[in-house]
């Protein structure tokens, strides 16, 4: 009797999932985490936007390898704090986070962060970790590109002959009065986009914009962009939120202005905005960024986490959302067909300023034009 009970106890220990028994991903094949994450069937997935889109995206994901995708309610700043609150425990709520990327540095210097995953994801010398000016070091991989660009209506743009240059669209600026618009930049993040592009052009190409410490010298020499802005004050068009540039194209009250290329494309799949209007980056950059996927220290399902990372970062699941939302596919071998640009075209994209030169350049621009 003793012998069947302690059998029986040996059996159920080694059904157990890692929940209870430590192990080190480093140590582990892959097809080892694999078996392991399927063991555990749950990743707990914090995904601050979407959510009862990705629910579905993710049942390829729980086909594949019978593993459920929970996704909880939450916004992006609460997810954050959620982790942070619970860094001391043991075992977290979290196994994989979507990021903000200008966030990541924080959260690495809190010592948060499982990895880098470098060496456990297969195909990890392919996947995007410098973005916004940040890098990742390995510690999260991009997997939701977002790009800006122009959003134009091609029936009152020639689009063989589309603003390619700063001055090329000065000119077009000049000549379609009240045809370009421009967001106001605290409703919306393309806005914010093009004022950069615009001091970065208008008031000397200083790269001092993408570097980390912040450099108020150069502040004085934005007066040229908005001398520039006050020179076509009756030419452009101050639009209330990114939605609004798009619906005011749609409408046919103005043929051009920035946008984001997933937010249009989500809203043309929707049906909110007409699939006639394009998007693209001109020759003279614009930015474009990202949110990236993470595992905390103190994930409790640490294999199924890395089993959907290395999932959410393939070609395949790029393919999807690129299919499925518009986001800009961050794997080289994604098929971008579906997209609204080709790849040819993100040759042109630009990077963001970094976070204290973006604030300054809202609040400069609000001061300087909106006032």
């Amino acid at each position: 009797m003793k012998k069947l009970v302690l059998t029986a106890a040996m059996t159920a220990l080694a059904g157990l999932s890692t929940n209870a028994l430590a192990y080190d991903l480093n140590d582990m094949t892959w097809d080892e985490i694999v078996e392991q994450a399927k063991q555990e069937k749950m990743v707990n997935a914090y995904i601050w936007y979407l959510q009862p889109e990705f629910r579905k995206f993710f049942k390829e994901f729980e086909k594949e390898y019978g593993i459920k995708v929970r996704v909880p309610e939450g916004n992006e700043s609460g997810n954050r704090n959620k982790l942070l609150a619970e860094a001391r425990r043991d075992q977290g709520s979290i196994d994989v986070m979507a990021l903000d990327t200008v966030k990541l540095p924080m959260l690495l210097q809190s010592n948060v962060v499982y990895g880098p995953l470098t060496d456990i994801i297969p195909g990890s010398e392919k996947l995007r970790t410098n973005l916004v000016g940040v890098d990742t070091q390995g510690y999260a991989y991009a997997f939701w590109g977002n790009q800006t660009g122009f959003a134009y209506d091609p029936t009152r743009v020639d689009e063989n002959n589309l603003p390619q240059s700063f001055d090329d669209l000065t000119t077009w600026i000049k000549e379609h009065k009240q045809q370009f618009g421009v967001n106001d930049p605290n409703k919306g993040g393309a806005g914010n986009a093009f004022i950069q592009r615009a001091i970065y052009y208008a008031s000397g190409n200083n790269d001092v914009y993408f570097q980390n410490e912040m450099d108020k010298s150069v502040i004085p020499t934005w007066s040229k962009t908005w001398e520039w802005f006050e020179g076509n004050q009756d030419n452009i068009v101050i639009t209330a939120s990114n939605a609004d540039s798009l619906t005011r194209i749609n409408d046919g009250e103005i043929s051009m202005a920035p946008a984001w290329e997933d937010h249009l494309a989500g809203l043309q799949k929707k049906g909110a905005i007409t699939k006639r209007i394009k998007f693209y980056i001109p020759e003279f950059g614009m930015p474009g960024g990202g949110n990236i996927i993470l595992m905390p220290k103190n994930a409790k399902n640490k294999a199924a986490a890395a089993v959907f990372i290395h999932w959410i970062t393939s070609a395949q699941a790029q393919t999807g959302l690129n299919a499925t939302f518009g986001a800009a596919p961050q794997h080289p071998d994604a098929d971008d067909s579906n997209a609204l640009i080709d790849n040819a075209q993100r040759k042109y994209s630009s990077e963001f300023f970094t976070s204290e030169y973006a604030t300054e350049a809202k609040k400069a621009f609000v001061q300087n034009v909106l006032m």
